[in-house]
C-alpha cells in the first residue's frame, strides 16, 4: 500500500517514553480535521495498511520472532546487533530485548490507527457502501494486530478506542479470552467486504481474508466445527478457481505474490526509492550465518516442488521462497499472510478433529499435497486420527515454511515440550516490554510468568 504521509502526525498515546507527546505539526492536518471527509478516512486506512509494512512487523521482527524462535531456521551470529537476535534464538532474551518493543509499539500503533478511523467513521457522510469498506478494512487489521499480540504475549492491554495519556498509563492486560473474543467481532465485520477488489486497489482486505483468519482463530481456540463452517465457501471458491485458487509453490513465489490466485491476502512492497521497499537482509539473508536454514531437505519427499523453495543458502544468499530481485538492496516481494493452501490444511485439520476418517478432510490434504507434486495419502497411509493429525501438521511446516507460522504452531500443537524439552514452558511467551512496564502506574501483573520486572 503506498504510505501515506499524513499518518505522520498521527500522536502515538502508548508505550515508550518519546511516545507520550503532545506536540501537533503545523504543517499537516491533525485528528480535529484528518477525518472530515472519505478522502481523509481513505488516507488513514491507507496509514494503518503501511504500518504492517513496517520493519518492526512483517519487514523483519516478526520474521525472527515468528520463525528464528522455531526450527526452520537459526541465528549462529552470537555478536551481531548485541546478541538482540541471538538472545531469541536461545531463549535467553529479557525485557529489554529491542525486537519485542518494537514489535509491541508497532502492533499498537496499528491499532491505535484503526481506532482513530473507527472512533471518527461516524462524523463523516458516506455512503453505506463506503461505510462497510473502510471499518471492515480497518476492523480487520486491528484484529490482525491483536491476533499477533495474543500469540506473541498472551494477556495484553485491549484498546478499541483513543486513549489520553493518562488513561494509556492505567491500562490492565485484558484476559486471552476477552482479546479473542474483540478479535472475532472485529473480523465478523471485515467479512462484510468484498470478495474481490479492482486491479488498481489489489491487495485490500477481502472478505475471503476475513473468514480464512476468523477460522485461524477458531482454529486456536479448538472451535473445529466453527472453523469447517467459515472455511467451506473459500474451499468452494478455491475449487472453482475464479477469485481464489491452489497453485504451485514455484508458480507464485518468488516473484508472482501480487498476481498468484494463492494469496488470499499479503503484505505488499514497492521497490524504487519511495520508502515501500524491504531490505533484501530481512528476507533470511544469510549474512554471517545469521540466518541459517534448518528446515532438513530430508524433510520434503522425492519430487516435492516446494523442496528448493527452502534449501541451505550460502554467505550473501536468500532461499529462493523471498529470492526476489533486490536493487540499491530494496526488494518489493510482499510477505503471505493468508494463502489458500493454508485454508485447506486449516479445512482437513478441523475436519479430522471432528470425525475420523472422513473422506473430505483427505481431499483437503491431498490438495495441497497434489498442489506439491506429491501423491495422496489414503486411510491405508493414515490409519488414524492421530497419525492425520501428524500428517497435517508436517504439511503445515513444509508448506508455510519461513511464513511466520512455524512457531505458533509449535505452541499451538503442543510441540514445545518435544522440541525444546531443556527449555522452560514459560518461554512459550515472550516478556512484555521493559519500556511497557516503566510507562504504566501500576505495572503489577503486568509481566509474564518466569520473567523478572
Amino acid at each position: 500500500m503506498k504510505r501515506n504521509i499524513l499518518c505522520i502526525c498521527m500522536v502515538l498515546l502508548l508505550s515508550g517514553c518519546e511516545s507520550f507527546l503532545n506536540k501537533e505539526p503545523i504543517d499537516y492536518p491533525v485528528e480535529e480535521n484528518f477525518y472530515s471527509d472519505v478522502k481523509g478516512l481513505e488516507g488513514a486506512l491507507i496509514g494503518a495498511y503501511d504500518e504492517l509494512q513496517s520493519g518492526d512487523q512483517y519487514g523483519a521482527k516478526f520474521l525472527t520472532l515468528m520463525e528464528m524462535r522455531g526450527d526452520n531456521i537459526f541465528n549462529n551470529n552470537s555478536g551481531a546487533s548485541g546478541g538482540i537476535t541471538y538472545q531469541i534464538e536461545a531463549f535467553t532474551e529479557t525485557p529489554a530485548n529491542t525486537n519485542l518493543s518494537g514489535a509491541w509499539l508497532s502492533l499498537y500503533n496499528s491499532i491505535y490507527r484503526c481506532n482513530l478511523i473507527l472512533q471518527n467513521m461516524d462524523n463523516v457522510k458516506m455512503t453505506d457502501d463506503q461505510r462497510n469498506k473502510i471499518a471492515g478494512q480497518a476492523s480487520f487489521i486491528r484484529a490482525l494486530s491483536y491476533f499477533n499480540i495474543v500469540r506473541l504475549w498472551g494477556k495484553a492491554p485491549l484498546i478499541t478506542s483513543v486513549q489520553t495519556v493518562e488513561q494509556a498509563r492505567n491500562n490492565k492486560r485484558a484476559e486471552v479470552s476477552e482479546i479473542y473474543d474483540q478479535i472475532i467481532k472485529d473480523l465478523t465485520v471485515a467479512k462484510g467486504l468484498p470478495t474481490s477488489w479492482s486491479d488498481s486497489e489489489r491487495g485490500r482486505v477481502t472478505s475471503y481474508a476475513a473468514q480464512a483468519l476468523l477460522a485461524k482463530v477458531y482454529l486456536y481456540n479448538k472451535r473445529y466445527n466453527d472453523v469447517v463452517s467459515e472455511l467451506t465457501p473459500l474451499v468452494d471458491a478455491i475449487k472453482k478457481g475464479t477469485v481464489l485458487s491452489l497453485v504451485p509453490m514455484p508458480q507464485t513465489f518468488p516473484n508472482n505474490l501480487k498476481t498468484s490466485k494463492d494469496i488470499i491476502f499479503a503484505v505488499l512492497y514497492l521497490k524504487g526509492g519511495v520508502g515501500e521497499s524491504v531490505h533484501q537482509n530481512n528476507r533470511y539473508r544469510n549474512n554471517d550465518n545469521g540466518n541459517v536454514i534448518s528446515l532438513e531437505q530430508s524433510e520434503f519427499e522425492a519430487g516435492d516442488n516446494r523442496k528448493a523453495m527452502v534449501a541451505p543458502t550460502g554467505n550473501g544468499e536468500r532461499p529462493q521462497k523471498f529470492n526476489t530481485p533486490a536493487e540499491n538492496n530494496e526488494t518489493s516481494g510482499d510477505f503471505p499472510v493468508i494463502r489458500c493452501a493454508e485454508v485447506m490444511l486449516m479445512y482437513a485439520e478441523a475436519l479430522n478433529e471432528i470425525s475420523y476418517p472422513n473422506s473430505t478432510a483427505f481431499d483437503a490434504l491431498n490438495a495441497v499435497r497434489a498442489n506439491a507434486g506429491l501423491a495422496p495419502k489414503t486411510v491405508t497411509n493414515l490409519t488414524s486420527k492421530e497419525a492425520f493429525r501428524t500428517a497435517v501438521y508436517k504439511e503445515r511446516r513444509l508448506e508455510l515454511a519461513l511464513e511466520c507460522d512455524r512457531w505458533f504452531d509449535i505452541v499451538r500443537t503442543n510441540q514445545f515440550s518435544v522440541l525444546y524439552n531443556m527449555i522452560p514452558a514459560y518461554r512459550q511467551l515472550y516478556p512484555v516490554p521493559q519500556t511497557e512496564l516503566e510507562n504504566v502506574n501500576d505495572p503489577t501483573g503486568w509481566q509474564n510468568e518466569g520473567y523478572s520486572i
